[in-house]
C-alpha cells in the first residue's frame, strides 16, 4: 500500500510539472510571437544614410512564409443589385418566379459619434418596382411568405453636389494603402502587382522611404497633417487636425476615405474618431452597419482568421470573406465605383486595408491578383490621365517572431511606397521624372509625402531645388530633389525607425572585392547576352570606391514584458558582410555602383539591382529594352 502510495504521489507529480511545462512553454509561446522583445535603435540618426540594401529572399525570414490556400467565399448569392443611376434592384434572375418583397433602409451615421449608426426608415420594393437610393449604404431584407430570406448590407456611390472638372493645370490623388506592407514583402508577396505597377505604370519604387513611428497611427498623421506626434485624445474629434484632404476639397475636389477594420481603424482605436465625416464618401458606417447585423468581425473570426492562417479553413468558406466576396474586394469596389461616378471630377481618394496584412503576414499575397486587376482597371479606363497614384503602405510588418531577424527588424522600418504620374505632369514639367528617380535611392518619410501631396493640391510643380523653406518645416516635397546626404536627423525620422547603414572605406585592391567586381561585370555581360550582336562585350576598366557596409541598430532593452523566458531568448544579430563598390567599365566608360552581400558558402548576391550612376545618352540607342539601356554600348 505505502510502495502504491509512493507510486501516486510520483505520478501527480509528474503530470503537475508536465502541465507546468505545457503553460510555460504555451506563455512562451504567445510571448515570442505575438510581443515585441526586442528594441533596436539607431545608434546615431546624424549619420549620412546608406539606405540599406537586403535580400528579400534571405533564408532567415523564408521560414515564416508559405502560401496559404485562395480565399474561398459562399456562391454569388445576391438577391438585389444597385445600377450606375443609383436604383436598387431585385434580380429576377434569383427569384425563381416567387414574389418576392424587399425594403432597404439607410445606414445612417449616429450625430457625434464614429461607432455608432442608426437604421433609417423601411423603403419597399419588388421585382416590378425599383427604388431610388437616398444614401452610399443600406440595410436590405427580403420577405417571401412572410419569412425573412435574405438580409445584407449593400453599397454604392451616392453622388454629392457637383463638382469642379480637372482642368489642365489640377490633378486629383488617388491613394491605395495595405497596412504592414514593407518593400521586401511586396516584392516577396506581390509579385503581379509590383510587376505591373513597374513595367507597364511606370511606378517610382521608393527604396529608402522609412517610417517615422512604431504604427499606423503616427505614420498616416504625418502622411496627412505632417505632424506624427498629435497625442491621443479620447476625449476629442479628429475633426480640427488639417488633413490634406480638406485642401483638395476647398478647391472643389470630390472626397472619399475608406479604411476596414473598424475596431483597429487609424483613428477610432482608443480614440473617437470624427464627428463629421471625413470625407464626401467614407466606409465605416458600412462596417458598423456589418457589425451590428453580428456577421463581421465577431470574435470568433478573429479565431477563424488564426486557424486559416495555419492552413486549416472551417466549413469551407474563408473567414477573409463577407457574402459572396473577400473583403478586400469590397473595399476595391467602392473606390472603383467612387472614380466611375467622379470620372470628370477633381477627387481626393484614400482608401487603407487593414485586415488582409495587419496581423496575418501569409495573407497578404492572397490580394495580388486582386491589386493587380485594380491597377489594370485605372489604367484601362483612363483614372490615370489626370491622377496621381500612390501605391503604398505605413509600415512593414509587426510580427515578433520576423522582427527577431536582422531582415525582418530593417524591412519593419522601410514600407513599400510608390508613385505613378501622368504622361501629361511628366511631359509638363519634365524636372519631376529626373529628381523622382533620384528620390527613389534617398532618405524619404511621410512627412515629406505630406508636403508633396500639399504641393498636388495647390498645383505648386516649380519648386526650386534647393527649396529651404520645405526643409525648415521638416518635409520636403519628393518634386524636390532630396539632399543626398540626408540623416534621418535631418529628416526628423526618430532613432526608433531610423533604417539606415553606415560604411566604412576599405582598399580598392582587396582581393575579395575584386573577386566580386570582376562578377558582377560578367553578370551584365549575361544581362545582354541576348543582344550580343548589338551591344559590345564589357570589361573592367577600375574600382574607384569600395565600402564595408554596416547595420547601425543597437539592441537597447527588452519589449513590454518581462518574463523570465525573455532572460532565455536573445535576439539574433546581423552577421552578413556586406559591400558596397564603385566601378567604371569599358568601352563605354560606364560608372556602375552595386551592393552585394557574402553567402554562408563564401559565394556572394547582388542585392537591389546594379546601378548605372554616370549618363548614357545615346550609347544604348541600338536596342529598345528599358531596364538594359543603361548596361548597353552599341557596336
Amino acid at each position: 500500500m505505502r510502495a502504491l502510495r509512493i507510486n501516486f504521489c510520483t505520478r501527480r507529480k509528474q503530470v503537475l510539472l508536465l502541465l507546468c511545462c505545457l503553460v510555460f512553454l504555451y506563455g512562451y509561446k504567445l510571448h515570442v510571437e505575438n510581443e515585441v522583445q526586442f528594441n533596436f535603435i539607431h545608434i546615431n540618426t546624424n549619420e549620412k544614410c546608406e539606405i540599406p540594401k537586403v535580400n528579400p529572399f534571405d533564408e532567415s525570414i523564408l521560414p515564416f512564409f508559405w502560401k496559404p490556400d485562395p480565399i474561398v467565399c459562399p456562391e454569388n448569392t445576391e438577391l438585389v443589385y444597385i445600377d450606375d443611376d443609383e436604383m436598387i434592384h431585385i434580380n429576377k434572375n434569383r427569384t425563381k418566379g416567387k414574389h418576392i418583397e424587399c425594403y432597404y433602409q439607410s445606414v445612417i451615421r449616429k450625430q457625434q459619434s464614429d461607432d455608432d449608426i442608426l437604421f433609417g426608415t423601411s423603403v419597399w420594393f419588388n421585382v416590378s418596382r425599383s427604388a431610388m437610393m437616398e444614401s452610399d449604404f443600406a440595410k436590405v431584407v427580403c420577405v417571401f411568405e412572410g419569412k425573412n430570406i435574405y438580409e445584407r448590407l449593400h453599397y454604392h456611390i451616392k453622388k454629392k453636389q457637383k463638382y469642379v472638372e480637372s482642368d489642365n493645370d489640377s490633378f486629383s490623388v488617388l491613394i491605395f494603402g495595405v497596412d504592414s506592407m514593407s518593400r521586401l514583402a511586396a516584392i516577396r508577396e506581390l509579385p503581379k502587382t509590383l510587376k505591373y505597377l513597374e513595367k507597364t505604370l511606370g511606378a517610382y519604387v521608393f527604396n529608402g522611404y522609412t517610417k517615422v513611428g512604431g504604427n499606423s497611427y503616427p505614420n498616416l498623421m504625418a502622411l496627412l497633417t505632417g505632424n506624427f506626434s498629435v497625442p491621443f485624445n479620447k476625449k476629442k474629434f479628429f475633426d480640427n487636425q488639417p488633413f490634406v484632404w480638406k485642401k483638395f476639397s476647398e478647391r472643389g475636389a470630390a472626397t472619399m476615405y475608406s479604411e476596414d477594420y473598424p475596431r483597429l481603424s487609424t483613428f477610432n482605436y482608443l480614440t473617437r474618431g470624427f464627428n463629421e465625416s471625413p470625407g464626401d464618401h467614407y466606409l465605416r458606417p458600412f462596417y458598423l452597419g456589418i457589425n451590428s447585423e453580428k456577421k463581421y468581425q465577431a470574435k470568433i473570426t478573429k479565431i477563424f482568421m488564426t486557424l486559416e492562417d495555419k492552413d486549416i479553413t472551417l466549413g469551407g468558406t474563408s473567414a477573409l470573406c463577407y457574402g459572396d466576396n473577400p473583403k478586400h474586394v469590397i473595399q476595391i469596389d467602392y473606390f472603383k465605383r467612387f472614380l466611375n461616378k467622379y470620372k470628370n471630377n477633381r477627387k481626393f481618394a484614400m482608401s487603407w486595408l487593414n485586415e488582409i496584412g495587419h496581423d496575418f503576414v501569409n495573407f497578404l499575397k492572397l490580394g495580388d491578383a486582386d491589386f493587380y486587376n485594380f491597377l489594370v482597371f485605372l489604367k484601362e479606363g483612363g483614372h490615370l490621365k489626370r491622377s496621381i497614384l500612390f501605391f503604398m503602405s505605413d509600415h512593414g510588418t509587426m510580427i515578433d517572431k520576423i522582427r527577431n531577424t536582422p531582415i525582418g527588424r530593417i524591412e519593419a522600418k522601410l514600407p513599400f511606397f510608390s508613385i505613378v504620374l501622368p504622361t501629361i505632369l511628366r511631359q509638363k514639367y519634365p524636372h519631376l521624372d529626373q529628381n523622382l528617380q533620384t528620390n527613389i535611392n534617398r532618405l524619404t518619410s511621410p512627412l515629406d509625402l505630406h508636403k508633396t501631396l500639399i504641393d498636388i493640391a495647390t498645383n505648386r510643380y516649380n519648386h526650386h531645388p534647393k527649396d529651404t523653406e520645405a526643409i525648415q518645416n521638416r518635409g520636403i516635397s519628393l518634386f524636390n530633389e532630396i539632399p543626398k546626404d540626408r540623416t534621418c536627423a535631418d529628416a526628423h525620422i526618430p532613432e526608433s525607425s531610423c533604417a539606415c547603414y553606415t560604411s566604412e572605406a576599405i582598399p580598392t585592391n582587396n582581393a575579395v572585392i575584386e573577386k566580386i567586381t570582376s562578377s558582377v561585370v560578367v553578370t551584365i555581360n549575361t544581362y545582354l547576352q541576348t543582344h550580343r550582336s548589338k551591344c559590345a562585350l564589357l570589361t573592367l576598366k577600375k574600382i574607384h570606391e569600395a565600402k564595408l557596409i554596416h547595420s547601425n541598430l543597437k539592441h537597447s532593452k527588452p519589449g513590454r514584458k518581462k518574463a523570465i523566458w525573455q532572460y532565455l531568448y536573445k535576439p539574433k544579430l546581423d552577421k552578413k558582410q556586406r559591400y558596397f563598390i564603385l566601378f567604371e567599365v569599358m568601352p563605354s566608360e560606364g560608372i556602375f555602383e552595386v551592393t552585394t552581400e557574402i553567402t554562408q558558402t563564401n559565394n556572394f548576391i547582388i542585392l537591389d539591382k546594379i546601378i548605372r550612376s554616370n549618363r548614357y545618352g545615346n550609347q544604348s540607342a541600338c536596342i529598345d529594352d528599358r531596364d538594359l539601356k543603361p548596361y548597353c554600348y552599341c557596336k
